[in-house]
């Protein structure tokens, strides 16, 4: 029994039970019948918004997996920027301090701060801190002056 039925039949029970339509407690049961059936469809949508999204994860999780499969998957969350990047003008060798293995990365990993090394683990802080970029070009024109 789904809980639509089952509100409808405490429903029919509270009617069943001919109580005065006067009567405060009537009212009361009256309420709380109504307040359950209203609970139960809105349950019922919440179920089915619920399945639509589950579909929609479901499409997402696929087209991710095709397109990981494309990119092919390393610990940068599935995108291997080694051969991308390298042919890139965006991107950026970083060389890890642990095992002295090289991997490139686009400006926006760079801009994360820190990533994990994808041949051991370490995890790396990266220096790159635009300001400070802005402060060297900001010097350098003050010496020519």
């Amino acid at each position: 029994m789904q809980l639509s039925e089952k509100a409808a039949y405490v429903k029919g029970l509270i009617e069943g039970l001919e109580l005065d339509p006067r009567d405060k407690q009537t009212k009361v049961f009256k309420v709380i019948a109504d307040l359950l059936a209203d609970m139960a469809e809105e349950i019922k949508e919440l179920g089915q918004c619920y399945d639509d999204v589950c579909d929609q994860v479901d499409g997402i999780s696929e087209d991710l997996a095709g397109v990981e499969d494309l990119l092919g998957e390393d610990s940068f969350g599935g995108i291997n920027y080694s051969d991308a990047a390298a042919d890139s003008d965006m991107a950026y060798e970083v060389t890890c301090p642990t095992c002295n293995e090289t991997t490139y990365l686009s400006e926006n990993s760079l801009n994360t701060g820190v990533i994990k090394c994808p041949s051991c683990g370490e995890v790396l802080e990266l220096g790159y801190v635009e300001d400070e970029l802005d402060d060297a070009d900001d010097s350098s024109e003050e010496t020519e002056e």
